[in-house]
């Protein structure tokens, strides 16, 4: 339940109509994953899943042959992979059967194996535009390849009570009369988190005490040495009072409704639409994001502010610009919230993409 397209799918799953699908998951084994969709009601097959290598070839086809039993013995009508390894470990499954194949795709990168798994593929649902253009125009053409954009769960992801972040810091016991910026996902270097703590530096090195933002990291270290150097980065700046580090929490949308920004660094093809942007719009923080694949199509000038990629010092100007026009931040805070509303909420991702799958199926809504 770590990366995003795990939670994506589970949220999913949990605002399928069940009328319309009857879910089924496979995972490669027990653990946290499971026993949330489990609790979801969703049935769980534990079949091995493999990264394609020379190596698990062997064993990547066992499981193929596994997941096709389980196609013919449950009539499964689709299957519905999100990930490229195992959008060919389906494809090879579903060959031979009456199960179509629907691909969820997060990432912007090209895969050497696109071509490959996009003749597989009976229908491609993408979170962007931007993760279309791996694929053939033919297949944008014809329908394809469909833009459907994740949602937030909007009964968790809202604006603070009353608007009042101060009872929410409150709560979480974090400064009440500091500017907040907040960072949440994997903590590596693709991610950006460490441009984002050099831009804390510079504000340190600008900026007087009193206007002195404070930044939360949040998420899981991969690798765990990163920390070491986030403590390095913030020592030789002198932010170490300045930033805090925190590992994933349970009710991150507490976070967002006590935050001022939502910091975002990420470089260019290491995610999609990063899920965070939208849930921290829901919940009234402006996000500052790198303008790279995806992120420029959850944002606009209205709602959040879009910089390079590894530009520590666009970052900082962002913050600044942003913490020093207290009203241009509340009209975009509500602006931020209402484009949530209308574009990421998770019932209509999941009306949407039940209509794509009956449509796959050639059946009427």
């Amino acid at each position: 339940m770590r990366m995003g397209g795990q939670r994506s799918m589970a949220l999913l799953i949990e605002h399928l109509d069940r009328q319309v699908v009857e879910p089924l998951a496979i995972c490669p084994g027990p653990g946290e994953l499971t026993d949330h969709l489990l609790a979801l009601h969703c049935p769980v097959v534990h079949i091995p899943l493999f990264h394609i290598k020379p190596r698990t070839l062997i064993p990547l086809w066992r499981s193929s042959r596994t997941i096709r039993r389980v196609l013919l013995e449950r009539r499964v009508d689709i299957i519905a992979p999100d990930a490229s390894r195992d959008a060919l470990t389906s494809g090879l499954a579903k060959l031979g059967t009456r199960t179509k194949m629907v691909w969820f795709i997060w990432q912007t990168a090209h895969y050497s194996l696109d071509p490959l798994l996009e003749r597989l593929a009976d229908g491609m649902i993408g979170d962007s535009n931007d993760a279309g253009r791996r694929f053939s125009r033919r297949a944008r053409r014809r329908g394809k390849y469909a833009v459907i954009h994740t949602g937030s769960d909007l009964r968790r992801f809202t604006p603070p009570a009353g608007g009042d972040r101060r009872a929410a810091r409150r709560a979480l016991e974090l400064p009440e009369d500091r500017f907040i910026l907040l960072f949440v996902g994997q903590i590596k270097r693709g991610k950006g988190v460490l441009d984002i703590v050099d831009s804390l530096g510079l504000l340190r090195r600008d900026l007087p005490n009193d206007r002195m933002p404070f930044l939360l990291v949040i998420g899981s270290p991969e690798p765990p040495e990163i920390l070491a150097e986030i403590t390095r980065r913030a020592v030789a700046s002198g932010v170490t009072s300045d930033i805090r580090v925190l590992p994933q929490q349970q009710h991150i949308e507490r976070w967002m409704q006590a935050t001022d920004l939502l910091m975002s660094g990420s470089h260019q093809d290491t995610e999609g639409m990063s899920r965070v942007l939208h849930e921290a719009m829901a919940c009234g923080a402006v996000p500052i994001a790198t303008n790279i694949h995806g992120n420029r199509e959850a944002l606009t000038p209205e709602t959040g502010i879009l910089v390079p990629e590894r530009a520590p010092a666009e970052l900082a100007r962002a913050v600044v610009e942003l913490a020093s026009d207290p009203a241009r931040l509340a009209r975009m805070r509500g602006a931020a919230a209402q484009r949530a509303r209308v574009l990421f909420d998770v019932r209509s991702y999941a009306r949407n993409v039940e209509r794509f799958y009956l449509n796959v199926l050639g059946r009427a809504p």
